[in-house]
C-alpha cells in the first residue's frame, strides 16, 4: 500500500463511531421508542376516558337506566334531582325541595266517612257522637281526630269544625268538596256513601244531622233529640240522605228519635 492510500484509509477509520458512540445512539433510540409507546398508551387512556364522558351507564336507585335524566360527568342525574318539586303529585306540595302531603287542618286532605253503625237519637250529646266517630276511625286504622256532622241547640259544624282549606275526601280518595267553603255551598261533588271500612250505605241511607247545607243548625230549633240525649219516640231529630248531592244530603225532614240512623264523620286534624 502506498503512502497516499494508507493516509486515506486511516482518516476514514478515524471518522467511524466508537463503541461508546454506538451504545449511546442505541440508548437514545430505545428511549425514543419508549417515549413513543408511553405517548400511545396515554393517548389511548385519554381517548377511552373521553369516550365515557357523555355516556351514562350507572343505574338509578330503582334499577332503571338514565331515561329522562341528565348525564353529568358520566353519571346519571335523575330529573327529580335536578328539580325535586317536579315529582310532586296529587295533593303533595314542595317544601324545601321535598314533596310532602300536608296533614288535614294544614291544607291537606281530610277524610270523611259514613258510620257503618246506626244509632238511636241518644248519642250522648255532641261529644258522645264525636266519640262514636273517633272510635270507628280508630278501629279502622284511620289517622287523625274526627267529629260528627251534627248540630244541637248551641253548636253546629260551622262553629265547631276546623274549616279545612284542603279537600274533603272519602277513604277511597273520592273528593266530596274542595274545601270547607265548597262543603257548605249547598252541593257536594260526590255523596258521602262510603263507611270507615270501605263499605256502602247498606239497607239504610238515613243520617242524623239537624244541620243545614250551610253548616248551621237546623231550621226547626227543637229537632235535635233533646240535644242528642233522647231516644224517646215522641222526640224528633232532623236527618239527611247519604246518597244525595244537593241540600238533601244533610237535611230532608225530621224523624222519631227512636230510629237508628247513620252519622257523618269528618276528620279535623
Amino acid at each position: 500500500m502506498d503512502q497516499t492510500s494508507f493516509t486515506a484509509t486511516t482518516r476514514a477509520l478515524g471518522r467511524l463511531p466508537s463503541r461508546r458512540d454506538v451504545l449511546r445512539g442505541l440508548g437514545a433510540a430505545g428511549l425514543g421508542l419508549g417515549s413513543l409507546r408511553l405517548s400511545e398508551t396515554e393517548a389511548a387512556k385519554h381517548k377511552k376516558k373521553k369516550g365515557k364522558k357523555g355516556k351514562c351507564t350507572k343505574k338509578l336507585p330503582d334499577g332503571t337506566l338514565c331515561a329522562g335524566g341528565t348525564c353529568q360527568r358520566g353519571s346519571c342525574v335523575a330529573a327529580a334531582t335536578l328539580d325535586p318539586c317536579a315529582s310532586c303529585t296529587g295533593d303533595q306540595v314542595c317544601r324545601s325541595g321535598v314533596c310532602i302531603e300536608p296533614a288535614c287542618g294544614a291544607g291537606g286532605p281530610c277524610r270523611v266517612f259514613l258510620s257503618s253503625i246506626r244509632y238511636a237519637g241518644n248519642l250522648g250529646g255532641l261529644s258522645g257522637a264525636d266519640a262514636k266517630c273517633q272510635g270507628l276511625a280508630d278501629a279502622a286504622g284511620l289517622p287523625g281526630s274526627y267529629q260528627a256532622w251534627l248540630s244541637d241547640s248551641t253548636s253546629s259544624p260551622s262553629s265547631r269544625f276546623v274549616p279545612s282549606t284542603g279537600p274533603y275526601q272519602l277513604i277511597n280518595g273520592t273528593t266530596i268538596a274542595a274545601n270547607f267553603t265548597d262543603l257548605v255551598d249547598g252541593t257536594l261533588l260526590a255523596p258521602i256513601n262510603v263507611t270507615e271500612t270501605g263499605g256502602g250505605v247498606g239497607s239504610s241511607e238515613v243520617t242524623w244531622t239537624h244541620t243545614l247545607s250551610t253548616g248551621n243548625g237546623g231550621a226547626d230549633a227543637d229537632s235535635h233529640c233533646a240535644n242528642w240525649s233522647s231516644s224517646a219516640p215522641v222526640a224528633a231529630g232532623d236527618y239527611g240522605h247519604a246518597t244525595q248531592l244537593g241540600q238533601e244530603w244533610t237535611f230532608v225532614s225530621e224523624a222519631s228519635c227512636s230510629n237508628f240512623f247513620h252519622l257523618y264523620c269528618f276528620q279535623q286534624r
